[in-house]
């Protein structure tokens, strides 16, 4: 599955991919979850992750509920997967991943990122509690069977 479809589903779920090798089907990593989203990626040998940050009070209700989100507390989601080079399934042996957040000029806090498992797919959630407005920074270290990548996103949360 060609990495572009894997991001859709968790950044949006407002609408569905077209074109993947597998059916668009509600997990985190194949649909979208809010209007906006920076994304990057990194390698660490077979392992491609992907890291998004979002708005959590953007969210669409529905994929808030699915993920236990209240968008009326507002706050940034990091969302981090695990995917092969080809954006299938990879399973996190030996994985450690760490994340910091922070809103400048505060100094970064750890973020607890939790696993999740849905069609076989290993993602990564996070929530750091911030107003808007706020520009929240992340950092992500990912170690796997000793590689290492780092990836920064952010996001911007804007007043209601």
């Amino acid at each position: 599955m060609p990495r572009s479809c894997l991001v859709l589903l968790l950044l949006s779920l407002l609408t569905t991919t077209a074109g993947c090798s597998r059916p668009a089907t509600p997990a985190p990593a194949d649909g979208v979850l809010a209007t906006s989203a920076h994304l990057v990626r990194a390698r660490a040998g077979d392992a491609v992750f992907q890291a998004s940050a979002m708005d959590v009070s953007r969210l669409d209700p529905a994929i808030a509920a699915r993920y236990g989100l209240n968008p009326g507390r507002g706050g940034a989601l990091l969302l981090v997967t695990l995917r092969d080079a080809d954006g299938d399934a990879l399973a996190p042996d030996d994985l450690v991943l760490t994340a910091t957040a922070s809103v400048l000029p505060d100094p970064p806090e750890a973020l607890e990122l939790q696993h999740l498992q849905v069609d076989g797919l290993n993602d990564y959630v996070g929530v750091f509690a911030a107003r808007a407005p706020a520009n929240v920074q992340f950092h992500v270290i990912a170690t796997r069977h000793g590689r290492r990548a780092e990836l920064d996103t952010h996001v911007q949360l804007y007043p209601p």
